[in-house]
């Protein structure tokens, strides 16, 4: 509602400013035709079954200097995302966002882009405690997955444990049930469960499980995974935010439909004043036949991140700068991740593939970013990699610079 009290604005103002430099005759034609778009408006927007459509979406740009291989440095016009929110009826609602990655598809200039359905939701609201959805449906485990937006993060680059670990963004064609409870004034729960395809047995050393995200139209075998999250926010006297999840999600993953997948995970959010940590935990079990063993499939990975947020904007900088408003901030972020996505071996495949790929992996980032209001960042980092006990330091490190916005 805030940004179409935004959009009115807007229109208004471009209304008056057309009245001015068109003159007084043309007033007249300008009520007539502000009576017809009026006219057109119910029909469109609060057609019978549908109370209102309202779009949204964000947008986001990358330079990188990735020292990594002899890669040029790079922009990267990553992701224009379209939401798209739409009430049926009483507490019936549909949500839906459609990605356009690398600028889209089809040209013969555009590399790596996709056009993607991320997630397309119809959900039945009953009450508080118990709702139902079903769709394409973003996959409760842990908490980033479910709160991946560019505009959102502090940090351009997603933590390692949710890029090969959990394959975000990860969402799974299926139903599922959720909602939240309030057993005493000072503790509530929220839960969200989901029943999907699940993910399939394109799981690697390398690759982790990027490469395992099923599909939408049909499941590899004809077992289903159970994936779900429950949180629990307690109101503690000494902070102003503390907010812990354990996620669960297993099924059978192969195509044969005999070996288990199954995966347990914790996040956290604190937040005190100025500061905020925030971090995730996630283990894998695998079990595998000769076919899985020979095909490459580790027995299991784990690993997690934290990261800290220190938000700073001293009060005499307002209107100190055309972009320093009431709402700025400056953030400063360390984040510290560790990826193990074999836990047989160490560092197996960096022979094979050198110093980008290998199971072992630790990062640590330090960035500053600046928004002039909440929904636009601008965020610079830079990452150090480092390498597994026994292998050989190399340059490997990272500057990425970026722009991320809501609309």
């Amino acid at each position: 509602m805030r940004r179409v009290r935004e959009q009115e604005a807007r229109a208004c103002a471009r209304l008056e400013d057309l009245e001015e430099r068109l003159g007084e005759d043309s007033e007249a034609r300008l009520e007539r035709l502000v009576d017809v778009v009026a006219a057109r408006l119910p029909a469109v927007l609060e057609g019978p079954g549908h109370p209102g459509i309202s779009w949204s979406g964000y947008f986001d740009i990358k330079f990188r200097d990735d020292h990594a291989g002899d890669g040029p440095t790079t922009f990267d016009q990553h992701r224009f995302v379209l939401n798209l929110a739409a009430p049926i009826m009483e507490r019936f609602t549909f949500n839906a966002e459609v990605e356009i990655e690398g600028g889209g598809v089809g040209a013969s200039y555009l590399t790596e882009s996709e056009v993607v359905i991320e997630f397309a939701e119809l959900s039945f609201e009953l009450w508080e405690a118990f709702n139902v959805k079903a769709g394409a449906l973003l996959v409760p485990f842990n908490r980033f997955n479910l709160l991946h937006d560019s505009p959102l993060q502090d940090l351009t680059d997603r933590p390692l444990v949710d890029r090969r670990i959990i394959p975000t963004t990860w969402a799974e064609a299926g139903v599922g049930i959720y909602g939240a409870f309030h057993p005493s004034p000072w503790i509530s729960f929220d839960y969200d469960v989901i029943l999907g395809n699940g993910l399939t047995e394109e799981i690697s050393t390398s690759g982790g499980m990027r490469a395992a995200r099923g599909s939408r139209r049909e499941d590899n075998n004809d077992s289903k995974m159970v994936i779900g999250r429950v949180g629990a926010t307690v109101d503690f006297p000494f902070l102003d935010v503390f907010n812990a999840g354990f996620s669960l999600a297993h099924g059978k993953y192969d195509d044969a439909g005999r070996e288990d997948l199954t995966m347990i995970g914790f996040d956290w959010t604190l937040k005190k004043g100025p500061f905020e940590v925030v971090g995730e935990y996630v283990h894998v079990d695998l079990s595998r036949g000769m076919d899985q063993i020979a095909a490459g499939v580790p027995g299991g990975m784990e690993r997690w991140y934290a990261e800290l947020r220190c938000h700073f904007f001293p009060d005499s900088w307002c209107g100190g700068f055309p972009l320093f408003t009431d709402t700025s901030t400056f953030t400063f972020v360390v984040r510290y991740g560790e990826v193990d996505t074999n836990e047989d071996g160490t560092a197996v495949d960096f022979a094979a593939r050198g110093d980008r790929y290998r199971d072992d992996r630790r990062r640590l980032t330090l960035g500053l970013n600046f928004r002039p209001i909440e929904d636009t960042v601008i965020k610079l980092e830079y990452q150090w990699f480092f390498e597994p006990s026994g292998i050989p330091e190399v340059d490997n490190n990272r500057f990425v610079a970026s722009f991320a916005t809501y609309f």
